[in-house]
């Protein structure tokens, strides 16, 4: 295990294991206000330390809650898709191939319409690195789709139903598929690519409907069904079922 910096310095990474709950990432942030704890990558745990806490304060926090994280791994693990050289993985314009190297390192390539992964050989697909690795190439795709396709279709919405917006700027946004400011700029997530197209028309469409309406009052439903054909509520319950992230 690798010591702390003190509490003067920015942040430092420690990684520890334990029997029950697996491997544990603790950094160090003086800024933060807060100690966190997440589980990424399907079972990954993750806590950030505020520089007034200290490590063993931080370690007895995350072992408290030992239960708590073995079930939200277990969630996670099972609802978690598993990408392998066998059965790749395709985006709208893009399909993965995972090319086995010596060596320990990761280097991934877009060669359109391919992403290349190259990965060190002795991985398992059902390693957390394999899969990281795959999650980015995904993600790879996902944000060049986007650029290429996201602005040129709000364009067009915008034309088609008589819209005006300022911007278009797409994101990696996980907490919502899109949001529009004040000023009429509109920001989308790269995950919409993973929808089907009517829905991804939907998310722009709702989004353009803020241009004119700026809260989810009643007026703002009306306008969305006048662009929709009156499926307003159906398209948004059929957004709900899908999720951001891979």
């Amino acid at each position: 295990m690798v010591g702390f910096l003190n509490s003067k310095q920015v942040s430092k990474v420690v990684v520890k294991e334990y029997p029950e709950i697996g491997t544990v990432t603790y950094k160090r942030n003086r800024r933060a206000k807060r100690l966190t704890l997440s589980i990424k990558a399907g079972t990954e745990i993750r806590v950030t330390i505020p520089g007034f806490l200290s490590f063993k304060s931080a370690e007895q926090f995350v072992l408290s809650k030992a239960e708590w994280i073995k079930e939200k791994q277990s969630i996670r693990k099972s609802n978690a898709p598993i990408v392998t050289p066998e059965t790749g993985y395709a985006t709208k314009l893009h399909k993965l191939s995972f090319i086995p190297v010596g060596g320990d390192s990761l280097l991934i390539k877009r060669r359109t319409p391919t992403i290349e992964v190259y990965y060190p050989k002795h991985w398992k697909p059902e390693d957390t690195a394999f899969q990281n690795a795959a999650e980015t190439a995904i993600e790879t795709a996902w944000r060049a789709e986007a650029k290429a396709i996201l602005p040129q279709r709000v364009e067009e919405l915008a034309n088609m139903f008589g819209y005006s917006f300022s911007s278009v700027s797409i994101k990696k946004t996980k907490s919502r598929w899109g949001s529009c400011s004040s000023r009429n700029n509109i920001n989308l997530s790269i995950y919409l690519m993973k929808l089907p197209d009517e829905l991804i028309d939907y998310v722009i469409l709702h989004e353009l409907a803020h241009t004119k309406e700026k809260n989810h009052g009643p007026k703002f439903w009306e306008e969305l069904n006048r662009v929709t054909n009156g499926n307003a509520k159906v398209l948004a319950k059929m957004v709900k079922a899908h999720r951001t992230g891979l």
